[in-house]
């Protein structure tokens, strides 16, 4: 799953519930959580990764719009959503590595992945989001790819 070709994207998988929406009856158009927007948006502007939304919501609602309008950078690109599948999220984000050109990944997501997905995964707290701690752990991982 690793490449090192400079030339591609550097991607963040993102989940919304238990990452950037901790409240589970939020249908405002928004998320309120400005901690985890900001350490999103602190993360994708020093590193210059883009993100690819990989949470339930994409099929369900426009995910960009509802992304910027919760504060996301606008000039952080995301370039597009997983696809969908019965084999579950993980299986959803090793297709779109497999059909997408990718360099490095991180995935950041309240659910639990594989050992395989290790290295590349910044699991938060579903009440908590992408703390300052996880925005840490995600730097860390990064500079390990």
């Amino acid at each position: 799953m690793k490449n090192n070709n400079s030339e591609l994207d550097n991607v963040i998988f993102l989940d919304f519930d238990g990452v950037i929406n901790i409240k589970s009856d939020n249908f405002s158009g928004t998320f309120e959580n400005p901690d985890a927007i900001f350490y999103l948006n602190k993360l994708c502007l020093e590193t210059g990764f883009k993100i690819v939304v990989c949470s339930s919501w994409r099929n369900h609602m426009d995910y960009k719009d509802f992304l910027y309008n919760s504060g996301l950078d606008k000039s952080i690109e995301i370039l597009g959503k997983t696809g969908t599948s019965h084999y579950g999220k993980e299986f959803e984000i090793k297709k779109y590595l497999d059909e997408n050109l990718v360099g490095k990944f991180i995935v950041i997501d309240d659910a639990y992945f594989s050992s395989e997905m290790a290295p590349y995964h910044v699991q938060t707290a579903p009440t908590l989001g992408f703390t300052e701690n996880k925005y840490k752990e995600a730097l860390q991982k990064i500079s390990k790819l």
